[in-house]
């Protein structure tokens, strides 16, 4: 076999080889320290796509979970609250019971009719106050500002209303009432009616520059924002007098939709709304009810075991609503677990064979190393030649 000086055939192919070797080696270490087979595209292009589609499809499974628990909590907090509606209206038919005998007097049913009159104001205050996050859930749930009727959100400019929020606001045409140097703002819809005194929030006749005034009609569940003048994305500033005869139009909505799974498809999605339990509602209709007479405590009695039965309908169905959260929770996290399988067995190393893959590199990266070595010898021997 001929020895060559100029070039070594011999060391090029050991040092390729070692090149060789030394990236498999490090290509498997990549692996063994990540834990994965597929750490960039150029590892494996086609199953990447399909492990980053599974993982944004684990995301959104993962998140409609936590949307499917808040969902519960909300209908829980409702439920609550029909529950303690139900309790009462237990006690105002007993009250119509007891009242419907003629062994009391109507100075006794005077005395019953008081209890049954507050009796409905709890109701009431019940249901204006069982909120989630700052939703109220039994009356106006869902309903929002029709922006096109509503003059005041049509004038901004002029009147300087900046934001609009209600929270338990009945639907309907809410007007301003504003007079120009009263400094007060009032603002009702026909059957209830609030003043906010502005002597304090004003600067003068105005909204101070670079501030924005809230006037929160908690009465009605209605908080307009108010801008001055330089207030960063608002289009108007307000001055006393300026929304006198403007309206605000609330319409009604579906309050609870609820995205429970991971796109946009209408089987992802739950609608459920919760309906008007005060008394002057359609669903108990108690607001003319009374018992101070014989007669009245009859009527009553009966129109009472209507509310009872409508209120246990809508908390059976609320129940229906909870249970079927429930098996959605359940379905979503056995999709999670059986999806995360399907990806690891993608993306995920495995060991044992990455394992034995380093080894062999590292053995040939050695076995280089040595050709390269051996390689030497013959140059040696060349020299030591042409020396002499």
């Amino acid at each position: 076999m001929p020895i060559r000086i100029r070039n070594n055939a011999i060391v090029g192919r050991a040092r390729v080889d070692l090149n060789r070797a030394e990236r498999g080696a490090q290509l498997r270490r990549e692996h063994l320290n990540s834990g994965q087979r597929i750490n960039s595209a150029s590892d494996d292009a086609s199953l990447l796509a399909v492990s980053e589609g599974m993982r944004a499809q684990i995301g959104g499974l993962t998140e409609g979970t936590r949307n499917t628990e808040r969902a519960l909590d909300m209908l829980r907090t409702a439920e609550g609250a029909m529950n303690e509606i139900s309790s009462v209206l237990i006690r105002m038919r007993e009250l119509s019971v007891q009242s419907s005998s003629g062994t009391l007097t109507d100075d006794n049913r005077e005395a019953a009719n008081a209890e049954f009159n507050q009796l409905k104001e709890h109701i009431n205050s019940v249901a204006h106050s069982t909120h989630y996050n700052d939703q109220s859930l039994l009356y106006g749930f869902g309903n929002t500002v029709d922006g096109t009727a509503s003059t005041a959100l049509q004038q901004q400019a002029d009147n300087g209303v900046f934001h609009l929020k209600v929270s338990g606001a009945q639907d309907g045409t809410y007007t301003f009432v504003d007079s120009a140097g009263d400094h007060t703002l009032t603002l009702g819809n026909g059957v209830v009616t609030q003043t906010l005194d502005l002597w304090v929030v004003l600067s003068g006749n105005q909204v101070a520059t670079g501030t924005v005034m809230i006037a929160n009609f908690d009465r009605l569940g209605v908080q307009v924002d108010l801008a001055g003048n330089q207030v960063v994305g608002a289009v108007g500033s307000y001055a006393d007098g300026e929304l006198d005869g403007q309206t605000i139009t609330i319409v009604t909505g579906t309050g609870g939709d609820f995205q429970l799974g991971s796109t946009a498809e209408a089987a992802d999605r739950l609608q459920y709304d919760f309906p008007d339990m005060t008394t002057n509602a359609g669903l108990l209709n108690l607001g003319l009810a009374s018992i101070n007479t014989q007669a009245s405590a009859r009527a009553a009695m009966n129109a009472v075991d209507l509310a009872i039965d409508r209120t246990a309908q809508e908390r059976g169905s609320v129940g229906a609503v909870m249970n079927r959260l429930d098996f959605t929770i359940s379905f979503s996290t056995n999709s999670i677990e059986n999806i995360q399988s399907s990806e690891s067995t993608v993306r995920d190393a495995d060991f044992a064979e990455e394992t034995a893959a380093l080894s062999r590199s590292q053995i040939l990266g050695q076995s280089a190393q040595a050709a390269m070595v051996h390689s030497r010898v013959s140059i040696e021997q060349v020299i030591q030649t042409l020396l002499g």
